[in-house]
Formats: structure tokens, C-alpha cells, sequence
């Protein structure tokens, strides 16, 4: 059975057991169990599973296909509304009266990931945790390691490889060891991974170690997966970890990410999920988890749209899904058309991507000055009117979030092909952020221009679970009270 992986230990007639529990909060759990008992002693594992979690049962008979699941702890990390516009968008010196369109599109949007995951790196009493913050963008999952100049503060120790048994790094001879990785002397193979937004950068070696999974916290059972490959960053830039992340755990679609090396060993269907509670008071201190395989809930009520690999064969392997257009307060905007959102294959500009690492929506100009204009004329029909705030050109509307809330619309994602199934609803509480300027209260449009691509962010994206399925490359989306799939925070 694909769920039960054998690690036989040297010189003893026992055999290492992984047991996919797939329970509150998904974990996996490691025993040891005499070569003789393996029958009864699975049947003893499936009998109590089933106990425990009659409805969610995922594990299958042998051959059956089915694949195994696991869930890991997904922390948010908020940051207040001001400090989130002021990183978004781009810097200005004008106020009130601005024609909507002269609002530039060049920015630099990137805040820092919102979301983590604790995993364990490494083996022996040389294993330690530490909080990687998710990103669909890079290929690579990377951490600090010693030496790392400059080494930025985080929670925990930086890696040391020299101490880690386990640890090797990936040679220039490997077959990964190809674009957008490349060679370099000693016979390593070297990483250099850019952020899309703001000019952050990770360098180092790629390299390869246990990675450990600790479902809900102390004394939590735990599995590791042996030799996943990783890059160990010597040195970063700009890389804005606040002083927590040791580096990102990467969820894209290239074969070196998180999730297709887990989904190479059978170990995650080929299937991720995530559903992002808000930040409402009550759920401040309750986090959430991300899913992989069979513990992802049931998606058939849900829609769903194409996954694109348009930049795949280029060494990246983000998220596309073809947007073609975009309703405001239910009203299509026919001014808003398929040729704003095209991909162009020679430059890797353009298209439309999904990231949860990003803070809030970015859209390509042509279509933002578009949709910036409709929401200030179906402002101004309610009486609100806006205003551009320094020091960056934000767009907002005068009033209280209490005051004018209820006059807020909402946006809607058409994408190919175009049918009820394949739309996503923005909520228009989702569409705008609170703050103050000159003791003066605003409400600011929480979707900017970007030159580069429309990217669906974080921000747009909460209450609502997204599942990303790799192997039928669809993308399903469905409103869910995010709330109620969280625990509360122990730490």
C-alpha cells in the first residue's frame, strides 16, 4: 500500500511503518513494528482509524490508487492596513482631484509572504524546526544556512549543513541541476532565486536532507521524508522575513518544489489546499492548515478553471488560469478585454497568476485603470467620493469602513472557458482596506497595477478554498467559512 512506507533499519528485523492518520490536523506518525506483525498490525492501525475518523477515512485497499494525505499547521502573520498599503503601492505627491488614470502603474508591491509552515530540517540531534513562509511563484524551497552573509534574524538557529548527517548537496552533474539552476566550481549546483516583486533575492547551493512534519505541536506524532531537495541560501537581498522565516516553502509546479517532489513519492496526490481565514478579531489567534491528497475535503460542489503552464519549459512553473474579463457589482465591464490579460511567451510578461505570498490583487494597466474608474464612478453614485493619498498614490474613499461599507462592490473573475462555474466572486468587504491620514478616516481599493502580470493575491482570496490539482491540472474554488477548518494558536 502506498500509505504504509517501508524504512528497513540496519541489522534489525524491524521495519519503520509510516501511517497516514489523516485526522484534526492531519500528521503522520512513525512506529516500529517486528517484520512478523505488519498484517495484524495494520489492521489493528486501519480498525482505529476508522474510529476516530469515520467520515474522513481516506486510506485505500491495496492497488486501489487512492493517495495519501497529510495537513501541516498554516500560520498567518498580519500586518496593520497602513503598513500594507504603504508597501503596495507606489510612491507620489498628489492629493485629491486626480484624474483616476494618471495613477502610475509601475510599483512594488511585494509586503512578505502572510502565510507559514513549520517543518523540521535535518536529522539526529541535529534536527531543527523552522517556520518556511509559502510561496506559488518560486521554484525552489530555500532556507538560511551557515554561512549566510547577511544573516538575517529568525526564529531559531540558522542550518548548519556541516553538523546534519544526512545533508548532501545536489552535484552540477544531476539531472536537476538545469534552468533555472546552474553549475558552478567544486562540482555544486548554485541557485538564484529573484522575488517577483520588489528585488528581493536568495543565492546559494541546492542540497539534499530529511524534512520533518509535525502535525499540531509539541508532542504531536511526526514522519520525515528523506532527500528532498532544497537550496541552502548563503546570502539574500532584501528579503523581508520579519525577523521569524528562516526562507519560503515553494508550492509551485516545478518538479524541485515542495509539493511535486512529495507528489514524485506518492505522498500527496498530486493535490494541494488551503482555505485562509480573515482577520477578524475572533480569528486572530486560530490558524489553519494546509492540506495535501486525501485530507483536502470534498471539491465536487465546487468550480473550477484550467491550470496553464505557460512558463514551465522556462524554468518557473507558476499558477495561470486564463482571465478573459471582470464584473464590478455584477455589471461586466466590456472596456475590460481577453487581449489585457495575454500571455506573451518570448517576454514572460502578462497572463494572470495566483499567489498566495502576495499581499493583495495586482492587475495588468490597461485593465486597472478600467475597473480604478468604474469603482469611483459607482462610489461617487452613492455619495463617497475619493481622494489620492501621499506619499503613494493610493486610490480611497472618504468615510468610516462603518459609514460606507455598504456602498462597497463587489468584483468578479471571468475565466476561459467562460460558463457559471468558471467565474470568482470577490466579496466587497474583501475590496477594501481601513486606514487614517492626517486624522482623517479612509477606505482604500485594495487591487493595484502591475505591469508585469495580474496577480489573484492573498487578500482576495480568504474564505474561499482553493485546491490545486497538478496531475488534471485544474484549479477548484468554492466560499467556505475558513474558520471553521482552524485550531486555536498554541504559540
Amino acid at each position: 500500500m502506498d500509505h504504509f512506507i517501508p524504512l528497513i533499519e540496519k541489522g534489525e528485523q524491524r521495519l519503520s511503518v509510516c501511517v497516514d492518520f489523516l485526522g484534526y490536523g492531519g500528521r503522520l506518525q512513525i512506529v516500529n513494528v517486528v517484520l512478523s506483525s505488519i498484517p495484524t498490525f495494520i489492521m489493528s492501525c486501519l480498525k482505529l482509524y476508522k474510529v476516530l475518523n469515520p467520515v474522513n477515512l481516506a486510506l485505500g485497499a491495496a492497488g486501489s490508487g487512492s493517495a495519501a494525505g497529510f495537513s501541516l499547521p498554516l500560520v498567518p502573520h498580519y500586518r496593520t492596513a497602513a503598513g500594507v498599503l504603504e508597501e503596495l503601492l507606489p510612491e507620489g505627491d498628489a492629493e485629491g482631484g486626480v484624474n483616476i488614470t494618471s495613477i502610475r502603474p509601475k510599483m512594488i508591491p511585494y509586503s512578505g509572504p502572510l502565510y507559514s509552515v513549520r517543518v523540521g530540517v535535518g536529522s539526529g540531534a541535529t534536527q531543527h524546526f523552522y517556520k518556511l513562509a509559502l510561496d506559488l511563484a518560486r521554484p525552489l524551497t530555500w532556507m538560511q544556512c551557515q554561512p549566510c552573509v547577511p544573516e538575517k534574524r529568525q526564529d531559531g538557529s540558522v542550518f548548519n549543513t556541516a553538523v546534519s548527517p544526512h545533508y548532501h548537496y545536489v552535484a552540477s552533474t544531476d539531472p536537476r541541476c538545469t534552468a533555472p539552476y546552474g553549475r558552478a566550481g567544486h562540482g555544486r549546483c548554485i541557485f538564484d532565486v529573484e522575488f517577483q516583486y520588489g528585488g528581493s533575492s536568495a543565492h546559494g547551493i541546492l542540497g539534499r536532507d530529511d524534512f520533518v512534519f509535525d502535525g499540531s505541536g509539541p508532542g504531536s506524532p511526526i514522519s520525515s521524508v528523506g532527500g528532498l531537495v532544497f537550496g541552502c541560501a548563503h546570502s539574500t537581498h532584501g528579503f523581508d522575513n520579519r525577523d521569524v522565516w528562516a526562507g519560503v516553502m515553494s508550492l509551485n509546479r516545478h518538479p524541485t518544489s515542495f509539493i511535486r517532489q512529495l507528489s514524485d513519492r506518492g505522498l500527496a496526490g498530486s493535490r494541494f489546499s488551503y482555505c485562509l481565514v480573515g482577520k477578524e478579531h475572533e480569528h486572530l489567534h486560530r490558524r489553519g492548515f494546509l492540506r495535501f491528497g486525501a485530507d483536502i475535503p470534498d471539491q465536487s460542489h465546487a468550480r473550477s478553471a484550467a491550470l496553464l503552464h505557460w512558463d514551465l519549459a522556462k524554468g518557473r512553473g507558476m499558477y495561470y488560469v486564463n482571465l478573459v474579463g471582470v464584473s464590478l457589482g455584477g455589471r461586466r465591464l466590456t472596456a475590460i478585454t481577453p487581449a489585457m490579460f495575454k500571455f506573451d511567451p518570448h517576454s514572460l510578461r502578462g497572463g494572470c497568476t495566483l499567489d498566495v505570498g502576495t499581499v493583495y490583487t495586482l492587475m495588468a494597466p490597461p485593465a486597472y485603470h478600467v475597473l480604478a474608474a468604474e469603482v469611483v464612478k459607482h462610489m461617487q453614485r452613492h455619495g463617497v467620493h475619493h481622494a489620492i493619498l501621499p506619499p503613494a498614490q493610493k486610490l480611497c474613499f472618504h468615510g468610516t469602513w462603518d459609514s460606507i461599507r455598504a456602498h462597497f462592490p463587489s468584483v468578479t473573475l471571468h475565466f476561459y472557458p467562460e460558463a457559471p462555474h468558471a467565474s470568482l466572486f470577490i466579496k466587497p468587504e474583501l475590496l477594501f482596506v481601513e486606514t487614517m491620514h492626517q486624522h482623517t478616516h479612509y477606505a482604500c481599493f485594495a487591487i493595484a497595477a502591475y505591469a508585469e502580470r495580474t496577480v489573484i493575491g492573498a487578500g482576495q482570496m480568504l474564505d474561499t478554498r482553493f485546491t490545486f490539482d497538478l496531475q488534471h491540472n485544474r484549479l477548484f474554488f468554492a466560499p467556505e467559512d475558513c474558520h471553521l477548518d482552524t485550531v486555536q494558536l498554541t504559540s
